[in-house]
């Protein structure tokens, strides 16, 4: 058996028994389904350490899901303390609905939830084909909602029908709203998603089989005095089912009248017929037509059905039939008043007016009544709405903020809000606008807190319902932004005003949303302090996009990095004028570098990404370009990246280093030695045997003839004249690469100097090297020089004569001369005589 099998063996069995006693410690429960009923319990999490786990048979099985079907028990478990924050629950029922008896179905399935998780409890309900369904929401009504929106209390309803073999949906719905019964044609499906934070004790809605309707669904809506309602066609975004028809029915209170106002809509292809809406009011036989594009009717009088009819739609390209509209309820003799309280509020004004013309709305201060009013600051006024409807006005706020010296200047960290009492009024808010006046050279500084900031490009929309409009001195726009972005501040140049727009209808935006300081200037024109964060792109564009920067202004943004990250600039959208002054710049700097590390003019290309590992700054700026030209503009996108591979790079890079540093260290050794080599003093050696002496090397490539070593190309004159330079008493030394002639006696041979050392075969004496010795041989009036011959070891004088280089040579060359002397030993000569020595 191997270690690993040992170690299995003796561990597995401990594994076991701690799971058991976790599981132990946990809550056990014994799980019991109905007829047609099926739980389905799921990890949202299925790599995390909890699972539901069933013992049975004896053995204690674990998973990230448990399925019961009908009529099944079982007892499990979770294998953690808090299975709630890991698991859903999916509980379904299919019920057959033949008469009013199937609310108790929708009971008895709620009282299979589990508290504290998140249920999704579903209904699969089959009844009669002859028949209609009649779902009937007890109580406080259900309101429609987009399917990409969600309820505030987490409890969610989701209406689908069967038509044919596909399933559309009918809607969304939220609790609490005026949709009080959806009657549905064929089957139907109704699923209620459960937060585990909200308990429901009550069903909710009741079903109940009806007569044919013979159409897709009747949605019944109740309108209260003076209120709205926002509805969708079925299967909305998507298209309503081809050549089908629903119908709303509209209960509208008395003395009430209804308006219907079509926000969005979409039209298919038809092949036959065309799409229509048609309006049947109560106590008139006939109806009236309307197609999507035509004016809706404004002022219906009682209840009325409005019926939405698809026509044949092409099947090669069918387009889609989608609506979006709002019905509002209005009392044409109705009067609502109000106070408003503007007495420690300073430089603030307040209009209201109507969005859409009433001849019959009647704003009224006091006796004076008008279509538009304007309040000012310092006062308390109480406002009187005749004949109005509420949503059908408008109101827009302007507030001033600013000083004239820092002295007097208190403006610091000052919140940017809306007036309490205009919180109270129930007045759409339209805009809301703050004009910011800042002492000669200062900076507004913005401060837009916790949401931060991000620009809103053309084509986008901000989910929160309004967005803002950074306004300068001149009307220019500086830029249009949205909450929840990465701007924490700005810092602007000049006076600036923020005005807040909403989007639709959405009145309730009155939160403070700026801090707003004035600070000494600044040399740009403008500057944004962006903090990236992780999975979001940051996409930052210069202001006045998509128009283009102003001439000869500037922008930087300040954008932080985290430790362990790095933040990558991609340059999406750019466009470069002709200057006519200056140039433009588009430029990245590091905070604590001094050079930059990318720079770019008009003339030059913008690279695709650049990658900064810390803090640094992005600067643009415009130069004054020529009149018909293009403009200066520039968007580029910031994405925050997680080194994963730090510790690695760290390590690769701290081997790649030692690696080099070795190898420069080997280099320079290996030039040091050949360096020492290229210096090595030349020996002389003495060979008795051949009577030569020669230098260095003991055998040369190449002869005299073959090169140019005895042609000098100067004499130095020290060499020549070097006695002269020497006083009295001192050793002369030897002259050098100077010709003499030989003028002592001669005999048979050439004179050689006496034996240096004891030809015997002793090896404790060797021959003496880089030692000098006297000529010892029969001299003249002048001590001989010797010729240095560079094929030869030694240039010899033989029978009396001194040869030259020249003459030499020529005798060398000449085959079978006697005289010639002997070329030295090869390595592997000397060698073997040494051997032989020995």
């Amino acid at each position: 058996m191997d270690l690993l099998s040992r170690i299995c063996t003796a561990v597995l069995p401990w594994i076991l028994v701690a799971q058991v006693i976790v599981i132990k410690e946990c809550q056990t429960a014994t799980l019991s389904t109905g007829e047609n009923t099926t739980i389905t319990i799921t990890s949202s999490f299925p790599k995390a350490n909890c699972s539901v786990c069933v013992l049975k048979d004896k053995q204690l099985t674990c998973s990230s899901e448990l399925r019961l079907q009908p009529r099944e028990n079982r007892t499990y478990s979770f294998s953690c303390p808090e299975p709630h924050k890991f698991f859903t629950i999916e509980i379904s029922k299919n019920t057959v609905c033949i008469s009013n008896f199937c609310s108790t179905e929708v009971k008895e399935l709620l009282s299979l939830a589990f508290p504290k998780f998140n249920n999704t409890l579903i209904w699969d309900i089959n009844f009669s084909e002859n028949k209609a369904l009649v779902l009937d929401f007890l109580g406080s009504g259900l309101r429609q909602i987009k399917p990409s929106e969600s309820c505030p209390d987490h409890l969610t309803y989701s209406i689908l029908t069967y038509l044919t073999a596909e399933i559309q949906s009918i809607g969304t719905f939220c609790r609490r709203g005026p949709v009080s019964k959806i009657q549905v044609d064929k089957g139907a499906r109704v699923s209620l998603q459960m937060s585990g934070k909200e308990e429901v004790d009550e069903p909710g809605f009741s079903m109940a089989i009806g007569p044919p309707i013979k159409k897709c669904c009747i949605i019944e809506v109740k309108l209260l005095p003076g209120s709205s309602v926002n509805l969708l066609s079925p299967n909305y975004p998507l298209s309503f089912s081809d050549d089908d028809l629903m119908s709303w029915m509209f209960t509208v209170p008395e003395n009430n009248k209804a308006s219907v106002l079509f926000l969005n809509y979409t039209q298919p292809n038809c092949n036959k017929k065309s799409e229509r809406v048609e309006y049947a009011v109560a106590g008139y036989q006939s109806t009236i037509g309307k197609s999507l594009t035509d004016q809706q009717p404004s002022s219906i009088r009682g209840n009325f059905e409005m019926q939405l009819e698809n026509c044949k739609m092409d099947k090669s390209d069918p387009g889609k039939l989608s609506l979006e509209f709002r019905v509002e309820a209005f009392n044409d003799s109705q009067q609502n008043h109000f106070w408003i309280d503007l007495q420690k509020e300073k430089g603030i004004n307040v209009t209201i007016k109507q969005k859409k013309v009433n001849p019959n709305c009647q704003i009224c201060v006091g006796t004076a009544c008008q279509p538009e009013i304007t309040l000012q600051s310092g006062k308390k006024t109480k406002v009187i709405f005749k004949d109005c409807n509420l949503e059908e006005l408008g109101m827009a706020v302007t507030k001033d903020i600013g000083c004239y010296n820092w002295e007097e200047c208190p403006v610091k960290e000052m919140p940017l809000e809306v007036p309490i009492s205009l919180a109270k009024l129930h007045v759409p808010l339209e805009s809301l606008t703050w004009q910011l006046r800042a002492p000669t050279a200062s900076t507004v500084v913005l401060s837009p807190g916790k949401a931060k900031l991000k620009y809103l490009l053309p084509g986008d929309k901000c989910r929160e319902g309004f967005y803002y409009r950074l306004v300068e001195e001149d009307e220019s726009e500086l830029g249009k932004f949205c909450p929840q972005g990465s701007i924490e501040k700005v810092q602007i140049h000049s006076n600036i005003s923020v005005v807040l727009l909403a989007i639709g209808n959405h009145s309730q935006i009155l939160e403070p949303f700026f801090n707003v300081t004035f600070e000494k200037e600044i040399t740009e024109s403008y500057i944004f302090t962006v903090s990236p964060e992780l999975g979001v792109m940051s996409y930052l564009v210069t202001p006045k996009w998509p128009e283009g920067m102003a001439p000869l202004s500037s922008v930087s943004w300040k954008v932080s990095v985290p430790p362990g990250h790095m933040v990558q600039v991609s340059f999406l959208n750019a466009t470069q004028p002709e200057c006519r002054q200056s140039h433009t710049s588009v430029s990245i700097k590091g905070q604590s570098s001094v050079e930059e590390e990318l720079s770019r003019r008009e003339d030059e290309l913008l690279p695709e990404h650049q990658t900064m590992t810390e803090d640094f700054w992005l600067n643009m700026s415009n130069c004054k370009p020529e009149a018909t030209k293009k403009t200066f503009k520039v968007m580029c996108r910031v994405t925050l990246i997680e080194k994963r591979n730090d510790l690695i790079m760290k390590i690769a890079i701290g081997t790649l280093s030692a690696v080099l540093v070795i190898v420069a260290f080997i280099v320079i050794i290996s030039c040091v030695m050949k360096k020492k080599k290229k210096k090595k003093i030349q020996t002389s050696i003495y060979n008795p045997n051949v009577n030569t002496f020669f230098p260095g090397h003991p055998l040369f490539s190449k002869g005299r003839r073959d090169n140019d070593s005895h042609v000098y190309a100067d004499i130095d004159e020290t060499m020549m004249y070097g006695q002269l330079l020497r006083g009295p008493g001192m050793t002369p030394l030897p002259e050098v690469d100077v010709y003499r002639p030989f003028e002592g006696p001669v005999g048979d041979r050439p004179p050689t100097p006496p034996p240096l050392f004891n030809r015997g075969k002793s090896k404790a004496v060797g021959p003496e090297v880089d030692v000098y010795r006297p000529f010892l041989g029969p001299v003249g009036d002048e001590p001989p020089i010797p010729i240095f011959n560079r094929e030869a070891s030694m240039q010899a004088v033989v029978d009396s004569k001194l040869y030259t280089f020249q003459q030499h040579e020529q005798e060398a060359e000449t085959p079978g001369n006697e005289d010639e002397l002997p070329l030295p030993p090869a390595d592997e000569e000397m060698d073997q005589n040494k051997e032989e020595s020995k």
